[in-house]
């Protein structure tokens, strides 16, 4: 039998003849305090499991010990709206609702479903509630909230807050809603307001996780402001104490479980980050067995190596194994575009020259929806893939279907007009900016423009390139473009690619389409087709081909003539619109203007891709306009 530190094996007899009584009640007095914790003392019999959970009183136990307690992960960062358009907020949650999953279920017989108490309850429970669909959003009350409608209205707040909620248990959770609403309604209790969210349960990784989403205003009209100490542990601990009284505090056997799953995984760890530091003094002894079969899975990605007995990792250990998890991603990414289909590499996109193609794949590359993977097809057969941060490049990608036509070009780093902007003010106010600032020296200035360049300076604050008073004004110094030019070299050495969609429609869609569409610009002259022999270049010419065929049929265009001329083009292009403008005004029960003044003003409705790009509806008091 294994013995442990609290083993003990009683000696049996007559007391000793020197134990005095004092002495003995001395002893008697030190076993019984140590067999009654402080805490205990007085109390009540505590209740166990799940349900102790929700007892009365719960929340002001006594907290389980910081290493006994289930581990929860909590990500939150705020995410500007884009200067009230809102593009970034519609993307994540367009991500959010085609990659949700859902655990899966198994039928339950009528006899075996919980009452609605229990269901309201029990974290362990697996059946969903009776009538509820899977993969839906739901806040505080309700289930199956329909996310664009309500996030529609934060679209004019400067931010909002994107939390992700992971516990390492949340397998044994099953339904993860009470646990996502408690730890929520800590949240409010913690800053003292309520907040308009929304969540929505992922169950495709090993650890189902939550994402949920807060609006950026509280309901007092005021911007709401998470304190930095909420997001680096509140948030954290209190959720871990939610979990730790449904399941109980962690034994050993759960943290050497948790230590074994990390010994094959192709991504930094724990193990890791201890090898790491050990390998900084030199020579690394692994003394535990989990840390020797780590070392030989690194040593079979060339990130370590053994020598008489003795094991040295490689510099950058923890970045290198952040690569391998990249790759791995990209290969996951691309397994399903493989089926059928002969071996095809995939390639990163070329830094130097523009690359388009047909888009076979798009997906947030991380969990906050801030960067974006896309993968095209090109005239060569190549797959190649490119990741993008930049805002404007999200707002491309929103919502883009495969079949589009896409370009991977360089990013070429230059100030923006707001740098301009911010350096004019700077220049007049000994270095100095900020939206009182600003408005002094330029009246007629908006307030989303302000509030835009507040959030690009933020930007620079993060990474060191300016820092902010005290009082609220932004010290950029006197030559803020050139810091204005860092910063956008920074951001182009970490996402080297911009997007440009060449066409939303897919080829087919473009064939028949009684507007100017991509296949309209090749055949004028005006772009060019895709280099290469592959499938694609081929059915790229084919449909070129119909296309040409087509608009002879129609008219556009002579049987002599190479392409449709530019006055065709811009007719085909007002007809298109027309006729979408007659669709809307229809719907809408509004006039529709396709010719709009250069300041719009109204309520973002929605987006519209048509053969000629992409146009949003903007809604006015008395008529809306397609710009």
């Amino acid at each position: 039998m294994t013995r442990t530190e609290n083993d003990f094996e009683p000696r049996l007899g007559k007391p000793a003849r020197d134990v005095s009584p004092s002495k003995l009640r001395a002893l008697r007095t030190t076993v019984r305090k140590a067999s009654k914790p402080p805490a205990a003392r007085g109390s009540k019999p505590k209740q166990t499991g799940v349900r102790a959970h929700f007892a009365k009183g719960s929340a002001a136990r006594p907290r389980p010990v910081a290493t006994a307690r289930r581990r929860v992960v909590v990500k939150v960062r705020y995410a500007s709206n884009a200067g009230g358009k809102g593009a970034p907020l519609r993307a994540h949650v367009a991500y959010l609702a085609r990659e949700a999953r859902g655990p899966e279920q198994q039928p339950v017989p009528e006899a075996d479903k919980p009452s609605e108490v229990d269901r309201s309850v029990d974290y362990l429970s697996r059946a969903d509630i009776a009538g509820e669909a899977k993969f839906q959003f739901y806040d505080r009350a309700d289930f199956g909230v329909d996310p664009r409608a309500v996030t529609a209205g934060w679209a004019d707040d400067p931010r909002h807050f994107r939390m992700i909620i992971s516990a390492e248990d949340g397998e044994a959770l099953g339904d993860l809603k009470p646990f996502i609403r408690e730890t929520m309604a800590g949240l409010e209790a913690k800053l003292g307001t309520k907040l308009e969210w929304l969540a929505v349960d992922h169950h495709d990784t090993d650890n189902p996780h939550t994402h949920v989403l807060i609006r950026g205003r509280r309901p007092d009209g005021q911007e709401l402001f998470i304190p930095s100490r909420l997001i680096s542990s509140g948030i954290r601990e209190h959720a871990q104490e939610i979990v730790t009284r449904a399941l109980g505090p962690r034994i050993d056997l759960d943290r050497a479980r948790e230590r074994m799953a990390e010994i094959d995984l192709r991504a930094p760890t724990g193990l890791d980050r201890e090898l790491a530091a050990a390998g900084r003094q030199g020579l690394i002894w692994p003394d535990r067995p989990e840390l020797v079969r780590r070392l030989e899975h690194l040593a079979r990605w060339d990130l370590a190596n053994r020598s008489q007995g003795a094991w040295r990792v490689v510099d950058g250990l923890m970045t290198k194994l952040k690569v391998l998890a990249d790759a791995d991603d990209l290969e996951r990414a691309v397994a399903p575009l493989r089926s059928g289909r002969t071996h095809q590499p995939l390639l990163e996109a070329d830094r130097t020259s523009v690359m388009m193609g047909e888009l076979v794949h798009v997906s947030m590359a991380d969990d906050f929806g801030d960067r974006f993977l896309a993968i095209i097809e090109t005239g060569q057969g190549e797959l190649r893939y490119a990741r993008f941060e930049r805002a404007d490049d999200l707002a491309v990608l929103d919502d883009i279907q495969p079949g589009a036509i896409v370009s991977f070009e360089p990013a070429v780093p230059a100030v923006r007009p707001s740098d301009e902007a911010v350096a004019r003010v700077a220049a007049q106010t000994g270095g100095l900016y900020s939206p009182g600032l600003h408005g002094e020296l330029e009246a007629d200035v908006g307030r989303g423009i302000m509030a835009a360049n507040v959030r690009r300076l933020e930007a620079m604050r993060r990474i060191g390139l300016v820092d902010r008073r005290p009082s609220g004004e932004f010290n950029v110094g006197s030559d803020h473009l050139s810091t204005a030019q860092r910063f956008e070299e920074r951001l182009a050495r970490r996402a080297p690619f911009t997007a440009k969609v060449q066409s939303y429609w897919s080829l087919d869609e473009q064939i028949d389409a009684l507007a100017r569409s991509h296949l309209d610009r090749v055949l004028s002259g005006e772009a060019s087709a895709p280099e290469g022999d592959s499938a694609l270049s081929r059915r790229f010419e084919h449909a070129l081909q119909q296309r040409r065929l087509f608009l002879i049929e129609q008219g556009w265009m002579g049987e002599q003539e190479a392409g449709p001329s530019r006055q065709a083009l811009q007719r085909m292009a007002t007809l298109e619109l027309s006729t979408k403008a007659k669709e809307l005004s229809g719907e809408l029960g509004l006039h529709v203007l396709t010719h709009v003044p250069n300041r719009v003003a109204g309520v973002y409705a929605r987006r519209i891709d048509l053969a000629q790009g992409r146009m949003a509806l903007i809604i006015g008091d008395r008529q809306a306009m397609l710009v």
